[in-house]
């Protein structure tokens, strides 16, 4: 990297509120971002929380309305921001920011860079100079509809790890999910094992932290399931580090992943885990951070902790292998730095 000035950067993201994983990954992004020197700004959408909360945070946030996955008005507005502002490089996140971001970026004549999140379609990112993929697994997802390998890198989300963690309190035998409660995080899987569990394990307790679709579903299962003495649903909690201080065991039974942000979370703060064999949760954990099994196998889920929790002195040593997995390959400075390349090389 010959070229070491300050970059303009923009970022365009249509997240209505910065509580989900990509939207996090991105914010530890730009905090490392001007760390680095570097000027950083935000298009968000008009009439997004996302936008007063990026604000708070100390950026220079243009909002623009935007009404369909293709507009043409906003491309125009978002192109004039693009010019006036004499950004070097626009990096959009998720599907409708891409679409409209790097069409205003090839209409200003300024290269472009958008994230791939998650499985997600090709077509939202035809536009983008390049690609970066948080995970091998996306990245072959993408090569698999047909876009060129070239054309994508791969840079793993990165964490910004407290200093101190809170100190663990945990009596008993403590399961624990952090995730949006939606049907393709398998929340549904992980209820199932835990009544399994309960024949063995009576004073077992699964602490769900998160909102969603499946939320009611899933509240209904545990009725149902004579559970709810057993499951206790938290909602969405923004100090994810003392929650994950209240599990003794981490599972994340995603049906579908591209990475896992809570997963990263998790191991930082020294769980153990019980995962599913999915899209870029493989890069994630390791065979001494984690178990895995497949998606969809509630039985099979259940044998892994049960497994784990028959030997504490394994699950303390997974515990230590997975914080130090997380803070020597997840960090913060390694995706800005990884990010940056991209950025120069386009540029340059």
């Amino acid at each position: 990297m010959t070229d070491k000035r300050p970059l303009s950067i923009l970022q365009v993201c249509s997240a209505r509120e910065a509580i989900y994983g990509a939207v996090q990954s991105l914010l530890t992004l730009t905090k490392a971002q001007r760390e680095a020197g570097h000027r950083v700004e935000f298009i968000a959408f008009s009439g997004m929380k996302f936008a007063d909360e990026v604000r708070e945070l100390g950026y220079t946030v243009y909002e623009v309305p935007v009404r369909f996955k293709v507009d043409p008005g906003a491309v125009v507005q978002m192109r004039s921001i693009i010019r006036k502002g004499e950004f070097d490089i626009v990096h959009t996140h998720l599907s409708t920011s891409s679409v409209n971001g790097c069409l205003a970026a090839r209409a200003a004549n300024i290269p472009s860079v958008a994230t791939v999140h998650g499985m997600s379609g090709k077509l939202s990112f035809a536009a983008a100079n390049h690609l970066i993929a948080v995970s091998n697994g996306v990245k072959s997802h993408l090569v698999n509809q047909g876009v060129s390998a070239e054309k994508i890198s791969v840079v793993y989300n990165g964490l910004e790890i407290p200093s101190k963690m809170p100190t663990r309190t945990v009596s008993g035998i403590a399961l624990g999910t952090v995730s949006r409660v939606t049907p393709q995080k398998g929340i549904v899987d992980a209820i199932q094992a835990v009544a399994v569990l309960k024949t063995d394990f009576p004073d077992l307790k699964y602490r769900i932290v998160g909102d969603g679709d499946s939320l009611d579903q899933c509240k209904s299962l545990v009725r149902e399931l004579g559970l709810t003495d057993t499951v206790e649903f938290v909602g969405y909690q923004k100090d994810v580090w003392t929650e994950l201080a209240k599990m003794n065991l981490f599972v994340f039974p995603s049906h579908k992943e591209a990475m896992g942000i809570a997963l990263l979370e998790a191991m930082a703060s020294g769980l153990p885990a019980v995962t599913t064999n999915v899209g870029g949760i493989p890069e994630v954990v390791s065979q001494d951070t984690a178990v895995m099994v497949d998606a969809k196998k509630p039985d099979e889920l259940a044998k892994a902790i049960k497994d784990l929790l028959l030997n504490p002195d394994h699950l303390q040593i997974m515990g230590k292998k997975a914080s130090e997995r997380a803070k020597d390959i997840f960090s913060s400075s390694a995706m800005q730095q990884g990010t940056e390349r991209i950025y120069r090389q386009l540029i340059n």
